[in-house]
């Protein structure tokens, strides 16, 4: 009905109907993936994740457009390949960024007209039926180096990630000079100094101390890694009236969906959020990505202003760009603590 509405209304103000926008019969998906669609009356849009690598969805899509005589550019934009098509049926846009399940592909196809209002000006590289002719304009000199196959993304990520590397321990080095002010040793006190503090230390009053009502310390079922991953054997610890376990694993999950999935663990299970965070790291090519995070909550596991309670801290972070985040689970307990 919209779309009939807009169309008397460009005949009405004797301007031509737009052109409604439709995927071409042989822009199939990767093999294996069915893919959600989408449609509008200028925008149709289909996504799907695929169990493969980005360079092989980028190149299955070069020889789809090949096989049909398309021309298309193609480029990284920081996140991954952008490809780039005008059709008869419309403009198309296909996204290709890895995920932690594969590789997520998000295909664009928009009408002329709307493609026309939000399209800016700049060249990325040109791709003419596979070959590998490119032509460059304004936009490369100042957005970055254009890529034009499969094999030249995996060789850039490549090179960046070297680059990456190279700046995080250039950062490690001067850090640790920095430091290095810090190592001077510190001499015990005196008899006279230790005498002094203990007398300002002392009171009339019984000393506060823990009971021994500690929950037990038992790993709980639902405290789990969000894909299956499998946890490491549990590591016992004590320090003074807290006992802790921890267990640790890797995993490709993004750290926000980390994040939530153990604030929602948490909070279903009784626990109350005290601390939750997430912090990125960068480098001097510009790229960003979460790089540390923490997700932490307490139970009282009893009454009282100091009861029993139960700890859980969940710590995330990597040191590399796109590396698996290291994942560290610590649970611990302690009892009541009065005088």
């Amino acid at each position: 009905m919209v779309w009939t509405l807009i169309a008397g209304a460009s005949v009405l103000l004797g301007q031509p109907a737009p052109t409604r926008p439709s995927l071409p019969d042989w822009l199939i998906p990767y093999p294996g993936a069915a893919g959600a669609t989408t449609v509008s009356s200028a925008l149709v849009e289909s996504s799907y994740s695929a169990k493969a690598k980005p360079e092989d969805l980028s190149e299955h899509y070069a020889k789809l457009f090949s096989a049909n005589g398309v021309t298309f550019a193609a480029n990284f934009d920081g996140l991954g390949t952008s490809i780039r098509a005008s059709l008869p049926e419309c403009e198309l846009l296909i996204k290709v960024r890895e995920s932690s399940s594969g590789t997520g592909v998000k295909v664009s196809c928009a009408s002329k007209e709307l493609s026309a209002q939000q399209t800016g000006s700049g060249s990325v590289v040109v791709v003419t039926n596979g070959s590998t002719n490119a032509s460059y304009g304004p936009a490369s000199r100042s957005a970055g180096y254009y890529l034009k196959s499969a094999e030249e993304i995996k060789r850039y990520n490549e090179e960046r990630e070297r680059e990456i590397k190279a700046e995080h321990e250039l950062f490690e080095r001067q850090a640790n000079a920095k430091m290095r002010e810090y190592d001077q040793p510190v001499y015990p006190q005196s008899q006279t100094q230790r005498a002094v503090v203990g007398q300002s230390l002392t009171s009339n009053a019984p000393a506060a101390h823990y009971r021994d009502d500690a929950p037990p310390l038992t790993w709980p079922l639902w405290l789990v890694a969000p894909n299956g991953e499998q946890l490491s054997a549990a590591t016992r610890s004590t320090r003074g009236p807290e006992s802790s376990l921890s267990r640790k694993y890797q995993t490709t999950v993004p750290m926000t969906e980390l994040q939530q999935f153990y604030k929602q663990r948490l909070a279903s299970n009784g626990f109350t959020i005290r601390r939750s965070s997430l912090t990125t790291g960068s480098t001097t090519s510009g790229i960003k990505q979460n790089a540390m995070g923490e997700v932490e909550g307490d139970r009282a596991d009893g009454s009282g202003i100091n009861p029993p309670t139960t700890t859980i801290t969940v710590g995330f972070s990597r040191s590399y760009l796109n590396e698996p985040i290291s994942v560290r689970i610590t649970l611990s307990v302690r009892g009541s603590f009065g005088r």
